[in-house]
């Protein structure tokens, strides 16, 4: 089986301690993330004395584990249809390879909606990307579509749509003229 892997390494500066020497220190973090399903498989911070000493950070992995692939399948078939609900939801289609292929984002209601799908199954919070919101604009505006971000708490049962705010305000302004 094959398993696909990133590591995510970022500086974090002052304040928080090393996961070698405990010492609180100028840090680096380093996360080793399954690339498909997005979970995080290990996390390190290191401080730049332990980095300069050469500090060799091991990460174990067991590739051979079947239930880290039936995680991420499952998540994925879960994922599939929450896109086919929202598609239905809004009259349109889900994007087939919306993350492999070049026409990206999940759903689109072609020439006017571009939607980008995310869900957890937190129930307090969601790490939402300004990358992730600058993305589905710039994909939506390169085809003159509309973009949104839907945010769905699965298990809260909540679903939020994120908009470019000057769209936000495009579309209140019909809403008041539609009133008058």
């Amino acid at each position: 089986m094959k398993v696909e892997l990133e590591l995510g390494i970022r500086y974090i500066g002052f304040g928080l301690s090393c996961y070698s020497c405990g010492k609180v220190r100028e840090t680096t973090r380093y996360v080793l993330r399954d690339a498909q399903s997005g979970f995080i498989l290990q996390d390190s911070r290191l401080c730049d004395q332990c980095q300069d000493k050469g500090h060799v950070i091991k990460f174990s992995v067991d590739s051979n584990d079947g239930q880290a692939a039936k995680r991420s399948a499952r998540r994925v078939k879960l994922s599939r249809a929450m896109e086919r609900g929202l598609a239905y939801d809004v009259g349109g289609v889900v994007q087939p390879g919306s993350g492999n292929q070049d026409d990206k984002d999940d759903v689109r209601v072609y020439k006017d909606w571009r939607f980008e799908h995310k869900y957890t199954d937190s129930n307090k919070n969601f790490r939402l990307e300004a990358a992730d919101l600058a993305a589905v604009a710039r994909h939506a505006k390169m085809v003159g579509e509309k973009p949104a971000l839907v945010l769905n708490f699965r298990k809260l049962g909540k679903r939020f749509v994120t908009l470019p705010y000057d769209l936000f305000l495009e579309i209140m302004e019909k809403i008041k003229t539609n009133r008058r």
